[in-house]
C-alpha cells in the first residue's frame, strides 16, 4: 500500500486529432513497455458502443485521441496487436467491445488492474476511483461519468476527466507487477486476463448458437422448443448486429421465450404475444416463423441436450458446501471468494459431479474452463474430494 498522502493529479496532457499525430504518437509508443489505456464512449440505443475519445500514458506522458477525426487506424491498430506492448486497463469488458468494433482487433497482452486488485486482495470489482484513493488518497471526480462523449467540441472539464482516468494506471500497474511477482502469481494474472478475452474472441466469430444457454428457464422445454430457443436467440444476436440496436430492441427475452414454448409459427399468433408489435410481425415475422418451421421439423437427435433441472435438496446442500469450501480456501489465499469460484461456475462442476459415481474422475470436458489453469490445484482438487452429492 502507498502512502495515503493526497497528490494533485498530472493534468498535462495532448489531444490529438488527425492521421500525421497519430502515426507520430504510435512511433513513439511502440518503444513503450506497456501503455494504459481507457475509453470513452455511448451506448445508449445502440448494440455497438460510439467510441468518443480514447486516452494513452506511458511512462511520461498523456495523450487524449480524438477518433471522430482520425481516417487511418492501421498504425494503432498494429500498436495494439504489438506482443511487446502490455495494454494496461482497469475492468476493461466494456473496453474490449469497443476495441472490437472500431478496430475489429483486440488489444494483446492486456494486463487489467482491477483483476490485479482482486488477486493482491485489494477488494473484488474494485473501481479505478476507489484504486487510486486507496493507494494515493485521491478522490477522482465523477462529474462527467455520464458525459455527452460524442459531441464536439469536447469541454475541458471532459478531457481534464479522460486524462484522469490514466493518469495514475501505469504506475498503478508497475507497482502490482512486481506485487504479483512476490507472491508467485504472475502466472495466475496472465491466465486470468487471457481467459477475460476468450468472450470477446467468441464476439468476433460470430457463433450465437449458445446464447439460448442464458435463458435460465430453458429446462422446462421440450427438445424442439429448445431448439426453437437456441434458432431465436442466435438469430436475435445477428439481427441486433446487424441493426446495431440493443437486443431487447429487437426481441425482448419474455417474447423469444414465449414463441419458443408455444411453437408459434402463424402470424396470428405471433400478433398474440405480449411486446410483440403488428411492426415487428410485419417486418421481421416470417423469419421468426421459419426458425420456428424449421426446430418443429428437425428429428429429437438434432435437438440440444436437455437443461438441467432445478436442485435438488440434496444437490443444494452440497452446493453449500462447495461454498464454504470455496470461502475459506480465498481466506487463505488471501483472495475474494469471488475470484476463486463463483456459483455460476460451480454449478456446471456439482452437476457433472451428480451424474458420476463416486470414486472416478471427471473427464477434462466435464471440468469447467475457469476451474482449471491455477485454479485447478487452489480449488478444484479440494472440490473433488468433497463427497458426492
Amino acid at each position: 500500500m502507498e502512502s495515503s498522502t493526497a497528490v494533485m493529479p498530472p493534468l498535462a496532457y495532448i489531444v490529438i486529432d488527425d492521421d500525421v499525430a497519430l502515426v507520430n504518437a504510435c512511433a513513439i509508443w511502440q518503444h513503450s513497455p506497456a501503455l494504459a489505456m481507457d475509453t470513452e464512449f455511448m451506448r445508449v440505443s445502440t448494440f455497438y458502443p460510439e467510441v468518443g475519445l480514447l486516452q494513452i500514458a506511458d511512462a511520461t506522458a498523456i495523450t487524449l485521441i480524438d477518433p471522430l477525426g482520425i481516417s487511418d487506424w492501421s498504425p494503432f491498430k498494429a500498436l495494439m496487436m504489438d506482443m511487446r506492448i502490455t495494454k494496461i486497463l482497469h475492468s476493461c469488458s466494456e473496453d474490449m467491445l469497443v476495441f472490437l468494433t472500431f478496430l475489429q482487433a483486440l488489444p494483446v497482452p492486456v494486463f487489467d488492474t482491477q483483476i490485479a486488485s482482486a488477486l493482491l486482495n485489494e477488494g473484488a470489482s474494485l473501481s479505478y476511483q476507489n484504486l487510486v484513493k486507496q493507494r494515493y488518497g485521491v478522490e477522482l471526480p465523477k462529474t462527467e461519468t455520464r458525459s455527452d462523449w460524442l459531441q464536439r467540441p469536447l469541454t475541458r472539464e471532459q478531457l481534464d476527466y479522460a486524462a484522469l482516468d490514466v493518469a495514475y494506471l501505469y504506475n498503478i500497474w508497475q507497482t502490482q507487477v512486481e506485487a504479483l511477482q512476490k507472491l508467485g502469481r504472475a502466472d495466475w494474472m496472465l491466465e486470468e486476463c487471457e481467459r477475460m478475452q476468450e468472450n470477446y474472441r467468441t464476439e468476433a466469430s460470430g457463433d450465437f448458437s449458445n446464447y439460448y444457454l442464458n435463458f435460465k428457464s430453458g429446462w422446462q422445454l421440450r427438445p424442439h422448443s429448445l431448439l426453437a430457443l437456441q434458432k431465436l436467440a442466435n438469430w436475435r444476436e445477428q439481427r441486433a448486429r446487424k441493426r446495431n440496436k440493443p437486443r431487447n430492441w429487437i426481441l425482448k427475452d419474455s417474447a423469444v421465450f414465449t414463441i419458443a414454448s408455444s411453437m408459434i409459427t402463424s402470424r396470428t399468433q405471433l400478433a398474440t404475444v405480449e411486446e410483440v408489435n403488428d411492426n415487428f410481425v410485419r417486418h421481421e415475422g416470417d423469419a421468426v416463423l421459419a426458425l420456428v418451421q424449421e426446430a418443429a421439423a428437425a428429428t429429437e437427435a438434432e435437438c440440444p441436450p436437455r437443461q438441467e433441472q432445478p436442485l435438488t435438496n440434496g444437490q443444494k446442500q452440497q452446493l453449500r458446501r462447495m461454498q464454504d469450501l470455496v470461502e475459506s480456501r480465498a481466506q487463505l489465499l488471501g483472495i475474494p471468494p469471488e475470484l476463486l469460484g463463483r456459483k455460476r461456475v460451480l454449478m456446471p462442476l456439482l452437476y457433472a459431479l451428480s451424474k458420476s459415481p463416486a470414486g472416478t474422475a471427471l473427464a477434462d470436458s466435464e471440468v469447467p474452463p475457469e476451474l482449471t489453469g491455477w485454479r485447478r490445484k487452489e480449488i478444484l482438487e479440494p472440490l473433488m474430494q468433497l463427497p458426492r452429492p
